[in-house]
């Protein structure tokens, strides 16, 4: 009986750590699609910010020259 009972307790254990591997999972693939979502902005606003430092600075000498 005690064997039989370590087993339970094993197949238990292994069908929680199942569980929390797929939960895990699930909480990566969410990260990984709002990571993507952040580098596009990231990508977008540094294009934004180099677009306004460009006209911002025209192709002229400054004046202390």
């Amino acid at each position: 009986m005690k064997d039989e009972e370590r087993i339970i307790r094993l197949e238990t254990d292994v069908a929680y750590l199942q569980d929390m591997v797929r939960e895990l999972n699930d909480i990566v693939s969410e990260q990984q699609v709002m990571l993507t979502r952040l580098e596009k902005q990231n990508e977008a606003l540094n294009k934004r910010i180099e677009d306004m430092d460009t006209e911002a600075r025209p192709n002229r000498r400054p004046p202390h020259y």
